[in-house]
């Protein structure tokens, strides 16, 4: 699998040069390609000052037309592993990105179009993963370098000391020089807002040498007050003044001054505001259809037309308060109690998925592109009873959140990952497995839709997943009580959770049903497979089971489940 990774990245390079625009211009153009990163912010050697410069952040950006190199856009961009860039034990894995943001002012013509990312230099010790967003577009690049293999690396610590700083310092002798091209594909770059996302997502820095667009004409806005990033109808309506209105969404960067901003629909001015600072997305009301129709809209700021465009309308269903919520605020560099589940409030299932390692950062971290499991208890100092799903060659371990296709935790699709209030679902594109997951107070429910071309149908019940603390499994004991239900529990020891001196000693036990016959029932005990109707063991360090079913006759499998502290039949 790791082969295939890497044959794969090697592909995708291979491809950026397969086939280039017959005579390519330049759009637009970040730096020089000089081997040098001496005009950009804080070189040559102030990588130290990266956080203090509010570099990094969501809400930071480069405007093509408006920003300037040696104010706006940083020459080295971190990585998690580096301390500098904000990662450290007590505030966990921190990404750093840099965002492009330029305007286009008329529809761009079918053409051929190509982002440079010209690196001066990059961290050898821990190989970058950078991963490149233009618009709804994402790819990923693995950098390798002659004598690393990014393999066999060293799991980095949430302290590591400053790395490969001798280029971030302005010693550019030992250079490694490196060019990622990316294809962009037709139809991506659009009219109005475009945004291009630099980010590396696992490993250490890189050095910017310039980045570039090239491909056919495009003729780029020049803001002055205010920037419009995107412009779209809202998937639902609202009630305003007793009348149902579809928003028309209005991502837009304040610049400078105070500019006044108003929205017109058809001819009629359907909203006005103030920009003051930062970025906005304004609901402007449109009045509700019951029918598909199109309309035109014009955006001004102080009177002065700055987009224009057509939006299709049509009936929506009412927004609530609740739909506004995505429940991965404020999850990255969290801890264990801080997770996109589905929660009740005072609930004691807190379904949620977990991406991490075992440690005091545990749980789920948004930069990581990849779930291990689906666990049920998210408490200070407690923790257990993971559910998930897959199918081919049976794996028994979670795996490692730093290497892609190890364990059987999978790959999953950000872009399609939601996260509401009430439930939670992703692609679990290892397996092509649709998971869906939400809470009562006391119970779990949960819905894997498998693939009607794979050879198995499995759920994985991991008695001992990655915790913030983590435990040791006492005594386990679970069996089969009919084609439809499994009973058990988990005696799980917690030493030293607290002041050296606090232990933690609990029994998870759980009830799970499934709407659907179990075909055949396995289990593991440390590293032992085996099969049967009932698994029982003591001190050990691993356990878990498998349940296969039958996809040919329902691809759906629902797992209802219930735990206590107490007892099964509480």
């Amino acid at each position: 699998m790791r082969k295939l990774f890497f044959i794969n990245l090697l592909a995708i390079s291979i491809a950026s040069y397969a086939i280039p625009n017959k005579n390519p211009i330049t759009v637009w153009s970040i730096g020089v390609p000089d081997r040098s990163a001496a005009e950009f912010a804080l070189a040559p050697g102030g990588f130290k000052k990266f956080i203090e410069h509010d570099f990094g952040f969501e809400d930071k950006f480069f405007l093509v037309g408006y920003s300037g190199e040696k104010k706006d856009f940083p020459y080295v961009l971190p990585g998690p592993v580096d301390t500098w860039g904000g990662t450290w034990p007590t505030s966990g894995w921190r990404t750093n990105q840099v965002n492009i943001l330029f305007g286009v002012e008329e529809i761009p013509a079918p053409g051929d179009y190509t982002l440079i990312i010209d690196l001066t230099d990059y961290a050898k010790k821990f190989l970058p993963l950078i991963k490149v967003s233009i618009n709804n577009q994402s790819v990923k690049y693995q950098l390798t370098a002659a004598g690393y293999d990014r393999s066999k690396q060293k799991h980095p610590a949430l302290n590591e000391p400053y790395v490969d700083t001798t280029s971030i310092t302005g010693n550019y002798q030992h250079a490694t020089h490196e060019v990622i091209a990316v294809p962009v594909e037709r139809g991506v770059i659009k009219k109005g807002g475009n945004c291009i996302t630099i980010e590396v997502l696992e490993g250490s820095w890189i050095m910017f040498d310039d980045i570039r667009l090239e491909g056919d004409p495009l003729k780029i806005e020049k803001p002055e007050k205010s920037f419009v990033r995107n412009v779209q109808a809202a998937t639902y309506e609202l009630v305003q003044n007793g009348k149902k209105v579809q928003p028309l969404l209005v991502n837009i960067e304040h610049l400078q001054g105070l500019p006044g901003i108003s929205v017109e629909l058809d001819g009629a001015v359907i909203f006005k505001e103030k920009l003051e600072k930062g970025n906005y997305e304004f609901e402007a009301p449109m009045p509700a259809v019951e029918t598909r129709r199109q309309s035109k809209y014009r955006i001004l700021a102080d009177g002065k037309l700055v987009d224009e465009g057509v939006v299709d309308r049509s009936s929506q269903k009412l927004q609530t308060l609740a739909d506004y919520v995505d429940t991965r605020i404020g999850t990255g560099h969290s801890r264990w109690m801080i997770a996109p589940g589905p929660w009740m409030p005072f609930g004691m299932v807190k379904l949620s998925p977990d991406n991490q390692n075992s440690g005091w950062q545990a749980g789920y971290q948004p930069s990581y592109e990849s779930i291990g499991t689906f666990s049920h208890i998210h408490e200070w100092t407690m923790g257990g009873l993971g559910i998930f799903a897959s199918n081919g060659a049976l794996k028994t371990n979670i795996g490692d959140e730093m290497i892609p296709g190890s364990g059987y935790r999978s790959a999953i699709d950000k872009s399609a990952e939601e996260a509401l209030i009430g439930s939670y679902a992703v692609q679990l594109k290892d397996y092509d497995i649709k998971a869906e997951i939400t809470a009562t107070t006391r119970c779990g429910f949960m819905r894997f839709t498998f693939p009607g071309n794979r050879d198995s149908s499995r759920i994985l019940v991991d008695l001992h997943i990655p915790s913030e603390y983590d435990y040791q499994l006492k005594e386990i004991s679970v069996r089969k009580i009919n084609d439809h239900r499994i009973e058990g529990f988990a005696h799980q020891f917690s030493p030293n959770v607290w002041s050296r001196d606090a232990d933690q000693d609990y029994s998870v036990h759980f009830v799970l049903e499934f709407d659907q016959p179990i075909k055949s029932i396995g289990g593991w005990i440390n590293d032992k497979v085996s099969y049967g109707d009932q698994f029982e063991a003591k001190d050990i360090s691993n356990a878990g089971f498998f349940l296969q079913f039958d996809a040919a006759v329902s691809p759906v499998v629902n797992v209802r489940s219930g735990i206590s502290l107490v007892s099964i039949d509480n």
